[in-house]
């Protein structure tokens, strides 16, 4: 017996709602690519509700997340790599704060 696919997991069975939500992660990601820490859990968030949205009817949205998600990314990877050079060759103190 066929359903519709509306009566698939108890509502939509479009995915619009991941799509919209890897943009909100992404535009967040934007400003927290500076914190690593922040940064690198909401980018791989982002991607992965951006890659479920292209199946949807938003699939131009879905787009924009993971592009704004892969954007904030590699701002983290630069971020990490440049601080990690840094501290190697000693332009930062990492206890300049503790003093």
């Amino acid at each position: 017996m066929h359903y519709p696919k509306e009566l698939y997991a108890g509502g939509v069975s479009d995915n619009r709602r991941m799509a919209l939500n890897s943009v909100k992660i992404g535009i967040v990601m934007l400003a927290g690519w500076i914190l690593p820490l922040v940064g690198v859990p909401l980018g791989i968030t982002g991607l992965i509700f951006g890659i479920i949205g292209f199946s949807s009817s938003r699939a131009d949205m879905a787009k924009a997340g993971v592009f704004l998600n892969g954007l904030g990314l590699g701002l983290t990877g630069l971020n990490m790599v440049v601080s990690f050079y840094m501290l190697i060759t000693g332009k930062i103190d990492p206890f300049m704060f503790f003093n």
